[in-house]
């Protein structure tokens, strides 16, 4: 499917497990999109899977699968892909390219996760603590100083999930701590931005 005008796209930034080492990925620039469409009838789902994207896309499911009947072609396709998109493709795929504590190594999911590494506790690239940290990441350091008991509730569970013992205030102390580097590292940052 070809595009209006060329996007650039740009991966996030991740630990190589083999070597542990932050990777990079270099910005790509497309203006085609090479794109597999996949039916699903027992699920009632349409999707797409972009080439070079990592996350698929749902074009039709459930109500919107149904009225498809046998309407089905290419053009109906990209016709669902153009509304997703919108008049923004670069934004919308982009945000196909999930988040990942390398991108923010300044959030407070980054540094506990980080903390908590150097004790000998490592997660796995799809493991709940790590989706956690990344949402520490996105809603804040206000976010998580406002919500630090659910933040110890995801670290209790997962600590009962390794049959590891769980101490309750040092575990706070360690996400307060984790919370005001945060807000230390992003002052520094944008006070470094603004001159």
């Amino acid at each position: 499917m070809k595009l209006d005008k060329t996007v650039t796209l740009q991966a996030m930034p991740y630990t190589d497990q083999s070597t542990n080492k932050v990777v990079k990925p270099e910005a790509f620039s497309v203006d085609e999109l090479r794109i597999t469409y996949y039916d699903q009838p027992h699920m009632k789902i349409l999707g797409a899977q972009i080439e070079r994207v990592p996350q698929h896309l749902t074009l039709f499911f459930g109500p919107t699968y149904d009225e498809l009947g046998d309407t089905r072609s290419l053009s109906k396709y990209q016709e669902r892909l153009k509304e997703l998109m919108g008049d923004d493709p670069q934004t919308f795929l982009q945000g196909l390219f999930p988040e990942t504590l390398e991108s923010d190594p300044d959030g407070p999911g980054s540094i506990l996760s980080g903390m908590i590494s150097t004790m000998g506790i490592k997660s796995t690239p799809n493991c709940s603590c790590r989706r956690h940290a990344i949402e520490m990441n996105q809603k804040g350091p206000d976010w998580c100083e406002e919500n630090i008991g659910t933040i110890l509730s995801w670290l209790e569970e997962e600590a009962g999930k390794r049959k590891l013992p769980f101490v309750r205030t040092a575990a706070k102390m360690m996400v307060q701590r984790s919370i005001s580097k945060s807000r230390r590292l992003k002052a520094k940052k944008e006070k470094e931005a603004n001159g």
